[in-house]
């Protein structure tokens, strides 16, 4: 009962405040997505190799980036099929003053503007990464050596990698990375020559790995969602799983090389503990050793159970659950399902003066405009239009400046705002109060459904 009613005052209390709906709505829907994928990697922590387990939270995190425009595409193809309100007359007179009805004072700009704020500071922090690592690759010094050299190319052409990658060492790195997409790094540590021909070998078969699987841009795309969408602490968490699964299932890469879990796991180890903590790795570089995995992945290495690739029938299955994740999602308002679609209402309606001049001269007559209504309520200025006038260009300057400042509530469908096009209002302007509509002989309006009078 109680979530109800939580339920129902969000309802209430979000109405008109789109970017606050939004936003909330994205954090529940996302951190279901979450919570399911979480049961069932516990589910299947021991049935499913190291590389489906990263497979299910890369699905998870492309659900969740694919909400917000699957949404949109939904609304978008719904409202195609929605009619527009009926035609609203408004009667103006000589007399008229111009009052404006009392509109609730959103705090979406607020809200919005403080949370680009922060995304916009967390993504100059991962720029400040980006520099820092192109730093680090330049102050690298490219191998020479033959052995290191014919070693890397042997590994590559094995783990049928065609692309060109550079081998390089330097003294500030205690861990072996890489990174880059079309031109991919591995960076060793400036001791890396003191190491045995098994011991390398393990380290470059790990690193080629990652690049064989493409791990350096499934982190980026990680730590890019995290930060757009910094407000769902779940995601982080998300992003870590990433991180660990493929570590892990280039652990699983090697063992599938040939290499014995035992001496794998005594040089994982060893390296390690030769790792020193005075120097800090700019984030967006893919460390072999991260301390926070590290037991873990060695019990998996001693294991060897969850080494393995993932299987077509897992990845198609992974695919279609996308689908049908996303698809729902799109569908559903966590606001009230579908009871919480409505139409678009007026919020701030302006009487346009009657023209001075015309009222000089006697005329009356009246003016049809026509405009769409945006998702946040307000008027598409280049879709307003005169439709129709009597007599024509008299009141139309008038009509469209009094259109230009209307409000609305946005219409929602499917707990999701949509535009409206094909508003019409009818402006008449009349210099006595002619209740009955008539224009002395003037070519009659269009009839309205919605009437109001300013005087």
């Amino acid at each position: 009962m109680e979530t109800i009613i939580l339920q129902e005052f969000l309802s209430t209390a979000l109405v008109g405040q789109a970017f606050l709906q939004e936003l909330l709505d994205l954090v529940l829907k996302s951190s279901l997505i979450l919570a399911l994928t979480v049961v069932i990697a516990a589910l299947l922590r021991n049935r499913i190799s190291n590389a489906s387990s990263h497979l299910l939270w890369m699905n998870c995190l492309l659900c969740i980036a694919l909400l917000p425009f699957a949404g949109s595409l939904l609304s978008s193809l719904s409202s195609n099929f929605l009619d527009a309100g009926p035609l609203t007359i408004i009667t103006v007179q000589a007399v008229a003053v111009t009052p404006i009805d009392a509109a609730g004072v959103s705090s979406n700009a607020l809200v919005a503007a403080l949370y680009l704020l922060i995304t916009a500071g967390l993504l100059l922090r991962l720029l400040g990464s980006a520099i820092a690592l192109a730093k680090l690759n330049n102050s690298a010094v490219e191998s020479s050596d033959g052995k290191f050299v014919d070693q890397l190319t042997a590994i590559s052409s094995r783990l049928g990698i065609s692309r060109k990658i550079a081998l390089k060492f330097s003294v500030v790195v205690n861990s072996p990375m890489s990174f880059g997409l079309f031109r991919p790094v591995v960076i060793l540590p400036s001791h890396a020559g003191d190491w045995n021909a098994s011991t390398l070998e393990d380290v470059l078969v790990h690193e080629l790995s990652h690049i064989k699987r493409l791990d350096w841009a499934t982190m980026l795309f990680c730590h890019l969602l995290s930060r757009v969408f910094w407000i769902n602490p779940l995601l982080w968490y998300a992003k870590a799983r990433v991180n660990e699964a493929a570590e892990q299932a280039c652990d699983s890469a090697v063992l599938n090389y040939g290499k014995d879990g035992v001496h794998y796991a005594e040089d994982l180890l060893r390296l390690a503990k030769m790792k020193r903590k005075d120097t800090q790795a700019p984030i967006l570089a893919q460390l072999m050793f991260d301390e926070s995995s590290l037991s873990l992945r060695i019990r998996n290495i001693l294991d060897g159970s969850l080494a393995g690739k993932a299987s077509k029938t897992f990845i198609a299955g992974l695919l279609m659950s996308a689908m049908l994740i996303v698809s729902a999602c799109s569908g559903i308002n966590l606001f009230g399902a579908n009871d919480l679609d409505q139409d678009y209402l007026p919020l701030v309606a302006i009487a346009p003066l009657y023209p001075t001049r015309a009222a000089q001269r006697g005329i009356e007559g009246w003016s049809l405009v026509g405009f769409t209504v945006d998702e946040n309520g307000r008027v598409v200025e280049n879709s307003l239009r005169v439709v129709d006038a009597e007599p024509a260009e008299i009141f139309d300057r008038t009509s469209i400046r009094a259109a230009a400042q209307f409000e609305f509530q946005p219409r929602v469908r499917n707990g999701r705002a949509v535009a409206v096009e094909g508003v019409q209002y009818l402006f008449r302007y009349a210099l006595e109060d002619d209740s009955d509509g008539s224009t002395n002989g003037q070519r009659q309006p269009p009839k309205a459904r919605n009437t109001k009078r300013y005087q």
